[in-house]
């Protein structure tokens, strides 16, 4: 037994005495060391990303919304720091059931048609007629208080749109187009814009034109938005706090949002899918397809009421002729 106590003391010495000879050896010391400044490194490192990640959370969110409320909601914390920014088409303002080309599969199937036969030039010419004849609406009659809303606090406010500039077939300016269009619905960016100059961007300039600011609105002829907003900020030397951008597109709002990062300037981003949950308008296929022959071959672009003037004798016909 004492034998044992004696085995079992001298294996715990051994132990004690190597733990003390490990502790006092300078090189196992600098191991321990070098291993805590590495240690203490990284830690410190993941706590600065943890930290920078919270702090790109706070400064830019992207939420989906189908109706204007939330909109009004951000608006009440918005001040003249603050910038917002409207996509038009389908957001600001849509055509009618009659118009609308993307809304149907059928007659985006009949233009895509037309397309594929057309040269760009001839597609640019056709379109320009179903444009100029083409019946508009607001997407949400409340985006008029909106704006009266920030006309009243005078919050700085531009219209950010890919639409195309220059000479668009029968339309001799489609920026001026897309003014008074605006205004047709009171919808007047000039007075709110903070940016007041009209700009022309011929470095971005594309086969769809030249990217430009006009009476508040910035039409970027299908150049990234993101990229043609950054040219107007940085010439007029004027970055707002805060940006608050509505567009029915997500890619066109997650490039404002690299845009808003890039810049440290806050961002909030609203995908408005209003128009997308619409109902689909219901249509005359047969009517269609003897529209856009029309449009085609004639150049004409008419709504239901001419196309039944056209449909009308022929029926009458044909059933004088049964009889």
């Amino acid at each position: 037994m004492l034998k044992l106590q004696e085995k079992r003391y001298n294996e715990v010495l051994f132990i004690v005495v190597n733990i003390q000879n490990m502790y006092f050896n300078p090189l196992v010391v600098l191991l321990f060391k070098t291993i805590f400044r590495i240690v203490t490194k990284i830690v410190i490192r993941i706590l600065i990303l943890n930290f920078l990640l919270i702090m790109n959370t706070a400064l830019a969110d992207i939420v989906t919304i189908s109706n204007l409320s939330p909109l009004k909601k951000i608006l009440q914390k918005a001040d003249q720091d603050t910038l917002v920014i409207f996509d038009v088409d389908h957001v600001l303002i849509m055509p009618t059931d009659e118009y609308t080309f993307s809304r149907h599969p059928y007659r985006k199937q009949l233009w895509q048609e037309i397309k594929n036969r057309h040269s760009k030039e001839e597609t640019k010419i056709l379109y320009g007629i179903t444009a100029s004849k083409a019946k508009w609406r607001l997407v949400d009659p409340e985006i008029i208080d909106i704006f009266s809303y920030l006309q009243k606090h005078q919050i700085p406010s531009i219209a950010l749109t890919s639409l195309y500039t220059g000479k668009f077939g029968n339309i001799e300016k489609i920026e001026d187009w897309r003014v008074k269009q605006l205004k047709d619905f009171s919808i007047d960016f000039a007075s709110l814009t903070p940016i007041k100059e009209e700009l022309s961007v011929n470095e971005l300039a594309e086969e769809n034109g030249i990217p430009m600011l006009k009476s508040g609105v910035i039409l970027t002829a299908n150049v990234d938005k993101a990229k043609v907003l950054e040219y107007m900020l940085h010439h007029s030397n004027y970055y707002p706090k805060t940006i608050i951008f509505i567009d029915d597109q997500l890619s066109n709002l997650k490039s404002l949002e690299m845009l808003a990062d890039k810049l440290q300037i806050k961002f909030h981003g609203l995908h408005y899918t209003a128009v997308s949950k619409m109902p689909i308008p219901v249509i005359n296929r047969q009517r269609e397809k003897l529209r856009f022959e029309i449009l085609e071959k004639e150049l004409k672009w008419l709504n239901y009421q001419e196309l039944r003037e056209i449909i009308q004798p022929k029926v009458t016909k044909v059933s004088n002729r049964i009889k």
